[in-house]
């Protein structure tokens, strides 16, 4: 197992699995989803649950339109949540529904934390983070100090999914003097924990021991709770992580945290700690106790399908083996492994699996396969750090940033004191000679910047002339299509759908005054219904062309209406819905249009979402697929996304699209909006 650190993924887990289990600073209770935790997601619930769930799926059928009905809804999308996210998200949207509808904000706060959790789980980490936004900004307006703890912990949970831990750390700091007000020591004990896990990320296993600690002192009065089993492992991480471990202090404290998990029925975390029970005993050579551990750790993930376990309990046993001198032995747990990671597209996993590889070729003197292991193990780490680089890229800016304008101050400073250094050693003549020079340079230096600077303003104002002019004709254009989409679909409507209808009606009396053979009479009806469906077809064509929804009730209605009658497309709408400039509305609606033909038609996606987000200020769409993607840098041959794109310039909108090949597409356009 080479090192308890590389059970981190696990303690990312937990995290999870701590804010669904009824730790979640979200909910009053603490033991909210407690009893749900051991179900994990299986196919059916306890029949205490069972039984719960049915009794409040009536309670709702019969309750008025009030907050306890909206409450009710909650509940059911508690229980629903461990086995059946489709349901539980059901529920929470009808929450947020009805919490909307009576103005209710505990409603909305129930609704943002619960519902985030789903997003979270799916990876929607950064639609997560606005829902959790908006809540925090009505916590604020309120002055509600517990939902605001709640909600900023949260917040911070979500940059500690996208590993931006120094943020993450911001607001878990924002939360703590809250919890601590509110005198909750589980709540305080669990913030306490998640702290912990963030110095964990970074490397920092003093201040990781530092805040385990206080969550176990937090925990004293509940030595059996699955919190303190969590935190216990996490506590043992640090302590084998120093420089100078405390191995049997770590061993102590994991199976402290085993007994707990025994107790509670709790089979899922006893990887975890399986796994780093395994790597204490390699680090202290007990290669049966390893082997032991490993092969329990092994037994618990296969039960679950946990692949990431399955991996390394088969890489400890690889090792154990090889240690042992059994390389055919152990070369067989490292494919497995390896197979594994494969499958599953597991990046660091197939790492580790050619670095064991590349160790074993090197036992046998087998220097060829170790070139070969050892290119693509380091292959893969390149891509890592790449890939690691890119994620604090942001984190970094800012800070970067600071130190770059306090680095300037003080070479400005350096050069202040250079100068009053050169003035008294020069003397009075010196002195005037550097002085005139000084402000002969500054002088020539100010007028070139000014001569820059001017030429600088004349270009831009060349190109944004350039820029008004291509956005006028470009607005032109779009606005020259509506109008003759407009008309198309009034005269198809008025002109030509009036005209097959009167034809008809003629056709209809015709046929009672005429006596026709059968023959004819059956080629009559064909004609009859042929027409039908010339009419229908008229109509259908008449409605995309100028859907009659949009201009009459807006966007949200006329896009739930599109993306209804289209089984594979989930729609989802958020924030104001009040009615927008009519020309953006068509903009936006016929983009989406496009986006989702395009997903349909070319990308052959089984599953497509449209998420549409409006604020006062803003409003930004989203269309996600899992077609078969492309590559966004190739020019597209056809003109569906220039047309996009030229139609979010012409509202001077943002548009990224995210694509690769093989893993669908995803592109997010924002628009300002004017008041």
């Amino acid at each position: 197992m080479r090192g308890i650190e590389r059970n981190r993924v696990y303690l990312c887990c937990l995290v999870g699995l701590l804010f669904t289990a009824g730790c979640d600073f979200s909910h009053d209770n603490d033991n909210n989803r407690q009893d749900i935790q051991s179900v994990m997601r299986n196919d059916s619930l306890p029949q205490d649950l069972d039984s719960r769930l049915d009794s409040l799926l009536y309670m709702a059928t019969v309750a008025k339109q009030d907050t306890n009905l909206a409450r009710l809804y909650y509940d059911i999308g508690e229980i629903y949540y461990n086995y059946d996210y489709q349901k539980a998200r059901e529920y929470y949207l009808l929450l947020e529904s009805l919490s909307e509808k009576l103005n209710w904000s505990e409603g909305r706060y129930l609704f943002a934390a619960s519902y985030t959790d789903i997003l979270n789980s799916e990876g929607s980490i950064d639609s997560a983070i606005v829902i959790h936004q908006q809540a925090l900004e009505l916590a604020k307006k309120e002055a509600n100090e517990r939902w605001i703890a709640s909600i900023s912990a949260n917040i911070g949970n979500c940059y500690n999914y996208k590993r931006q831990y120094e943020t993450a750390l911001t607001y878990y700091n924002e939360a703590l003097p809250l919890i601590e007000k509110q005198a909750n020591k589980f709540k305080l004990a669990h913030l306490y924990y998640l702290t912990g896990i963030v110095y964990g990320y970074m490397d920092m296993p003093d201040e990781q021991i530092i805040y385990s600690e206080k969550a176990l002192d937090m925990l004293k009065d509940k030595p059996d709770t699955m919190l303190r089993a969590h935190v216990l492992n996490n506590y043992a991480t640090a302590l084998a992580g120093k420089n100078n471990p405390q191995l049997e202090k770590a061993e102590n404290s994991l199976l402290e945290a085993l007994r707990i998990c025994k107790i509670n029925n709790n089979r899922y975390t006893l990887i975890s700690i399986y796994c780093n029970l395994g790597d204490i005993a390699m680090r202290n050579y007990d290669l049966n106790k390893t082997e032991m551990y490993a092969r329990q750790s092994l037994e618990v993930a296969m039960e679950f399908g946990d692949i990431e376990g399955y991996c390394i309990s088969n890489r400890a046993l690889a090792y154990v083996e090889e240690y042992r001198g059994n390389f055919d032995k152990s070369e067989e747990y490292a494919r497995k492994t390896l197979e594994a990671a494969i499958e599953n597209d597991m990046t660091v996993e197939k790492m580790k699996s050619y670095t064991l590889l590349a160790d074993l070729s090197t036992a046998r003197h087998d220097f060829r396969s170790y070139r070969l292991y050892a290119g693509k193990s380091d292959s893969i780490k390149e891509v890592l750090i790449s890939e690691h680089t890119r994620e604090y890229a942001k984190e970094l800016e800012a800070k970067y940033e600071t130190e770059k304008k306090e680095l300037i101050i003080t070479d400005l400073k350096k050069e202040k004191r250079l100068m009053t250094g050169l003035s008294i050693t020069g003397g009075a003549v010196l002195l005037t000679a550097l002085l005139a020079f000084f402000f002969l340079w500054r002088w020539t230096i100010q007028k070139k910047r000014i001569a820059e600077q001017q030429k600088q303003i004349a270009e831009q104002q060349v190109k944004q002339l350039e820029k008004e002019k291509q956005l006028v004709a470009t607005q032109a254009v779009l606005d020259g299509e509506t109008q003759e989409r407009t008309r198309l679909a009034r005269d198809l409507h008025d002109g030509l759908g009036s005209m097959l209808t009167g034809v008809r009606i003629n056709l209809v009396e015709m046929k009672k005054g005429a006596m026709l053979e059968y023959a004819n009479v059956e080629r009559f009806d064909k004609a009859l219904e042929m027409l039908d469906h010339s009419v229908h077809e008229m109509r259908r064509v008449a409605h995309h062309l100028m859907p009659d929804s949009l201009s009459r009730f807006g966007l949200k209605p006329a896009m739930s209406d599109f993306c209804g009658n289209l089984p594979s497309v989930q729609f989802a709408y958020y924030g104001d819905d009040s009615r927008l400039d009519p020309k953006m509305e068509i903009m936006i609606y016929r983009s989406i249009h496009e986006l989702v033909n395009n997903a349909l038609k070319y990308a052959g996606a089984g599953k497509i979402m449209v998420q549409i987000i409006q604020e006062p200020d803003r409003i930004a769409f989203t269309v996600q697929d899992d077609g078969c993607g492309f590559d966004p840098s190739v020019a597209p041959q056809g003109m569906g996304l220039q047309n996009i794109r030229t139609r979010v310039a012409s509202y001077n909108g943002i548009i990224n699209i995210d694509s690769k090949e093989g893993e669908g597409t995803e592109v997010n356009v924002e628009l300002k909006i004017e008041n």
